[in-house]
């Protein structure tokens, strides 16, 4: 059964993740980005191309955590991030 952002299965309620795809889409730019940079080492890029890269990369996972840190926290919840 569901009830507004909690999902309960079996009399344990779980949190619901509202932002699922959002998150996948940066991981997935997440996964690009590293794989440019993977790129531009094989064919020796200039190092600020890297740099550039490495920023990105840098702005995508604050992106994710501030995404993560958005969540609701569930009651039974075990490793809680803060």
């Amino acid at each position: 059964m569901i009830r507004g952002g909690w999902i309960e299965i079996n009399n344990k309620v779980y949190n619901k993740m509202r932002n699922r795809n959002l998150l996948y889409r940066k991981l997935e730019a997440l996964d690009s980005t590293l794989m440019n940079l993977h790129r531009i080492v094989n064919t020796q890029e200039p190092v600020e191309t890297y740099r550039t890269g490495l920023n990105k990369a840098q702005e995508i996972m604050e992106d994710i955590k501030g995404i993560i840190e958005r969540e609701p926290f569930s009651a039974n919840e075990q490793n809680p991030i803060r």
